[in-house]
């Protein structure tokens, strides 16, 4: 599916007919046309509005890249990669971005819930409409890094939701382990998809990417490194707080062990006395105190006497 929106001075709208638009856009305005599911057709036709190299349209047809920019001319293609969390799960989408002086091609094999919102935020915003082609790139950019963040706040109130069940031994001990393997291997997977973006966003702060930057889009590239340093400490926190759930979930299964362990060795004094008195009068020896039958209830009486006595003390000493 192709969209395409239109950036004028003041607003910005979807248009149909983009081709014709690209062929007449002016000075102040900026074209951004987005492909989901590349068609054959589709990418043929923005090669020839766009003037794309072999190269650059070959890019926008083959995904899962690895984060890498590269420059022809006067165009640049950016790959890029988008998170999401979708139902406790990691979702890692590949994004593909060209651009040119007054235009931006971005091309994706499914649909990706950052830039869907990004679109909805820049249609009709004005602000958006003043930019230049590299600087609105640097927006869409701030909003990928900004769907880290996110996935990062959404583990951390997982974590948050796993610490309080755990420290109120709620749920099963053996799912709440399985899940925080879960989230520590998605971290690392998160991570290692985040940090290769340092070298791109750094590589457009350069000098030589000034055929089509501005002032403002350089301190915008700049501030993005900022941001991509944010979200890779947040994934180092999130890791931090993984370590600390573990040690949480720990600390209340070795409490759970002590208290079993506490309840056994109750019962063990309990009965312990009881089966010693027991063992003794049952020995096989004729002596003239087992000719009196009233002696069975006292030993009765004494094994639960003892027992109540023990109870008594645990109780006093705190020991249950």
């Amino acid at each position: 599916m192709l969209r395409a929106v239109l950036f004028g001075p003041d607003e910005g709208r979807s248009v149909d007919d983009w081709q014709d638009v690209r062929a007449r856009l002016r000075e102040d305005e900026l074209l951004w046309v987005d492909l989901s599911e590349s068609v054959g057709e589709d990418l043929e036709a923005l090669g020839a509005a766009f003037e794309l190299s072999e190269e650059s349209a070959e890019r926008l047809r083959v995904h899962d890249r690895e984060p890498e920019l590269v420059e022809a001319d006067d165009r640049y293609h950016l790959s890029v990669l988008a998170a999401d969390w979708q139902d406790g799960d990691l979702e890692l989408f590949d994004l593909e971005c060209a651009f040119g002086e007054g235009w931006i091609v971005t091309a994706h094999a499914r649909p990706v819930g950052v830039l869907d919102e990004f679109r909805e935020r820049a249609e009709g915003g004005g602000e958006f409409g003043r930019l230049d082609a590299p600087s609105f790139v640097a927006a869409m950019l701030e909003w990928v890094i900004a769907g880290y963040l996110r996935v990062y706040e959404q583990m951390e109130a997982e974590l948050e939701e796993a610490d309080i069940a755990a420290m109120t031994g709620r749920g099963d001990p053996s799912a709440a382990l399985d899940r925080l393997v879960a989230l520590r291997a998605a971290n690392g997977k998160l991570r290692r998809a985040l940090a290769p973006h340092r070298e791109v966003f750094a590589g457009l702060t350069h000098p030589e990417y000034d055929l089509l930057s501005s002032s403002e889009s350089g301190e915008r590239f700049t501030a993005l490194v900022t941001q991509l340093d944010r979200a890779l400490d947040a994934s180092r926190d999130v890791r931090e707080a993984v370590r600390g759930s573990f040690d949480i979930l720990i600390a209340r299964s070795g409490q759970r062990t002590n208290e079993i362990m506490k309840v056994l060795t109750l019962a063990s004094v309990l009965l312990l006395p009881g089966a010693l008195l027991a063992g003794v009068m049952g020995m096989n020896f004729k002596v003239g105190l087992f000719d009196h039958a009233w002696l069975f209830w006292v030993v009765v009486a004494v094994i639960l006497a003892t027992a109540a006595v023990t109870l008594t003390v645990g109780r006093m000493r705190r020991w249950i």
